[in-house]
């Protein structure tokens, strides 16, 4: 079988020692788990999705909420300390295992991000398929752009006089398969990027990035 399906990830560990319980958090009726869940299950492009957690309850929910479960994380992949790519990695091989040579692309969801929709998920994969590249992610304007300087050949120069700065909000990466399999990250040389308005690009870790959220649904 050539590699060309892609594996969804969504990365919901049971830990949050800012806000306790973030990823079950209710966001407008919906979990911030179950937010995750449904974009990935709507993207066109997706053609498997996971969850990965350490976290029973976290577990029970999103098989639930329509993604599979298979398999509890290792405790060592729940630490503060376990990084995004090892949990990544850990995912792929459990997916080469039970689909040998089935996926070309992997694209993670972080729960984090419930504004992120099944268009920008589609349209990031696109982006990293159409230009043949590593890696595509989502990102927004960079708040007070005007402030950010860099420093060319010595001299202060405004950063906005070279394009608009741009930020990683964390909503969606796409990497490929060959690109994770032989030591990249998630930002590469020719990464390409899906520029998401600023209000939808909240990134959850506290009380108030929630409510911050849950303004901007209503509005």
């Amino acid at each position: 079988m050539s590699r060309s399906r892609v594996l969804g990830l969504i990365p919901a560990r049971g830990g949050s020692k800012r806000l306790p319980g973030k990823n079950l958090a209710d966001l407008h009726g919906r979990s911030l788990l179950q937010r995750a869940i449904d974009a990935g299950l709507e993207a066109r492009g997706i053609d498997r999705l996971i969850v990965s957690t350490d976290d029973p309850a976290i577990a029970e929910a999103a098989r639930a909420g329509g993604a599979e479960v298979p398999f509890l994380r290792p405790a060592e992949l729940a630490t503060d300390e376990a990084s995004s790519l090892d949990v990544v990695r850990h995912a792929m091989a459990w997916a080469d295992e039970d689909e040998p040579n089935a996926f070309s692309h992997l694209v993670l969801l972080q729960p984090t991000s419930p504004l992120r929709t099944a268009a920008d998920i589609d349209q990031t994969l696109t982006l990293c398929r159409n230009r043949g590249g590593s890696t595509a992610v989502s990102v927004a304007p960079a708040p007070k752009a005007d402030l950010l300087m860099i420093c060319r050949n010595g001299v202060l120069t405004r950063a906005c006089a070279y394009g608009q700065p741009l930020v990683l909000n964390g909503a969606v990466y796409v990497l490929t398969w060959d690109h994770l399999m032989s030591g990249g990250g998630f930002i590469a040389p020719d990464t390409a990027c899906h520029v998401m308005d600023e209000r939808r690009s909240v990134d959850i870790d506290t009380l108030g990035d929630l409510e911050r959220a849950g303004k901007t649904l209503k509005s």
